[in-house]
């Protein structure tokens, strides 16, 4: 499904960084980097349901589903959200959370999300091995 990014990915692109600029979605990405960038995989729990932090979850289900589905679908290139979206931090910090919440919403939730932090891994893979192999 890969595509030369366009000027309509761009856009779509700088609508996606307004939509994660809003307040509530702001607060969820701030306290994602100043609390646990860098904690995944360590002994990491499910976030509480009734933690004050738990929306923060929701919030970032929202905005990366929204991503995932439209480069999954080919609407946005997916080159130019790897390169702008650090999508599996999040998804690895979250994922005992989610994994705990598709109990009660189903298996289909934050799938998107998790489609997208997989190909954002691979992609990060390919990166550093493209890098190596430079210097």
């Amino acid at each position: 499904m890969a595509k030369k990014a366009s000027w309509e990915d761009a856009d779509l692109l700088l609508r996606i960084d307004e939509l994660a600029a809003r307040d509530a979605t702001r607060r969820a990405l701030d306290w994602f980097r100043k609390n646990h960038l860098g904690l995944e995989g360590h002994g990491v729990h499910p976030i509480a349901r009734d933690a004050e932090e738990f929306e923060y979850v929701y919030r970032f289900v929202e905005l990366f589903e929204t991503v995932g589905t439209l480069v999954k679908h080919g609407l946005l290139d997916e080159a130019l959200i790897h390169d702008r979206w650090m999508s599996r931090a999040a998804w690895d910090f979250l994922k005992p959370t989610i994994e705990r919440e598709r109990r009660f919403a189903g298996a289909s939730f934050a799938e998107n999300f998790e489609w997208l932090a997989e190909r954002n891994r691979a992609f990060a893979s390919r990166r550093t091995a493209s890098a190596e192999k430079r210097r």
